[in-house]
């Protein structure tokens, strides 16, 4: 006769944190396949892609927090002295570059065409 303590084998889901009574490839896929361990799959994972939001928003506050206070030209803030007159807003003036004048466009001349029709007229 066999006693309270046989041992079957159990299988532990990691996300659900629960045993399945029976190890079997049959149990295992059915538990799988269920909305409950979906749902704790997909909740598992989305702790990480949250982290990782978290962590670059916590990123760009910190670069716009630098270049406010370094005064980073464009960003606002920080000891940005304007540009000495006659110079434009990013570095010194370009050379002088010509403009190429603009040319009347060219207008075909109309030739009427003559029809068959108008042909037997003549």
């Amino acid at each position: 006769v066999r006693g309270s303590g046989s041992l079957m084998p159990k299988y532990y889901c990691d996300y659900c944190d629960i045993y399945l009574t029976h190890d079997s490839p049959s149990v295992r896929k059915s538990h799988n396949d269920g909305w409950k361990h979906k749902a704790a799959v997909k909740a598992y994972y989305s702790q990480f892609l949250e982290d990782e939001t978290q962590t670059l928003i916590d990123q760009k506050i910190r670069e716009y927090e630098f270049r406010q206070i370094s005064g980073i030209p464009g960003m606002g803030g920080g000891m940005f002295f304007p540009p000495p007159l006659g110079y434009p807003p990013y570095g010194p003036p370009l050379p002088f570059v010509p403009q190429m004048q603009q040319q009347p466009p060219v207008q075909i001349p109309q030739v009427p065409i003559k029809r068959e029709r108008d042909m037997d007229e003549s």
